[in-house]
């Protein structure tokens, strides 16, 4: 059953998928029984989950709005990476509320570790701008961060967000 956005962008859910979607991010779109993430691009009217809208994450940047709700962030805000990200502290995808980072730590595949390498399907480069990640395959592990400050910055011509001091590391469970 496909669900449509009433005017106050609010979404009616399935009793299924109301069963999946935590409350805190049941204004979303849903596909799949899932939340759709604000910053992801829908492309051909289905949500591409492989690919960011880089206008979202500018505005998520720029507005300090969580990527996955969409909402104000607070003092706080959450990454996911791996040790190179624990390292270096910087991110390509926009910072989130700890619990949309939690929600994704579980749903997402190549997160969550149900999935160890990015898809290989191509993408639309009419669509979009590839830029290759540091490793394809799923790091050995997986974290959540917590910091109070980021900045974009450029690095080789992309940008980056650079994340302050942790003030919090929670390794993420393997699912997979």
């Amino acid at each position: 059953m496909e669900t449509k956005p009433t005017e106050k962008h609010e979404i009616e859910l399935t009793e299924a998928q109301a069963e999946i979607v935590p409350a805190f991010l049941s204004h979303l779109k849903v596909y799949g029984d899932y939340p759709v993430p604000f910053v992801q691009m829908w492309i051909d009217g289905k949500p591409d989950f492989r690919v960011i809208d880089p206008q979202r994450a500018e505005e998520c940047l720029n507005e300090k709005l969580c990527a996955i709700c969409g909402k104000r962030l607070g003092e706080f805000c959450f990454f996911i990476g791996g040790s190179l990200c624990r390292e270096n502290h910087l991110f390509s995808d926009a910072p989130m509320h700890e619990a949309c980072a939690e929600f994704a730590s579980k749903t997402r595949p190549f997160v969550s570790g149900q999935k160890h390498e990015y898809s290989d399907r191509p993408v639309d480069e009419t669509v979009t701008t590839i830029v290759e990640m540091t490793a394809a395959v799923r790091p050995e592990k997986m974290y959540i961060f917590k910091t109070r400050t980021n900045k974009v910055i450029n690095v080789n011509g992309h940008p980056f967000i650079q994340a302050g001091a942790w003030a919090r590391i929670t390794e993420i469970p393997t699912l997979g």
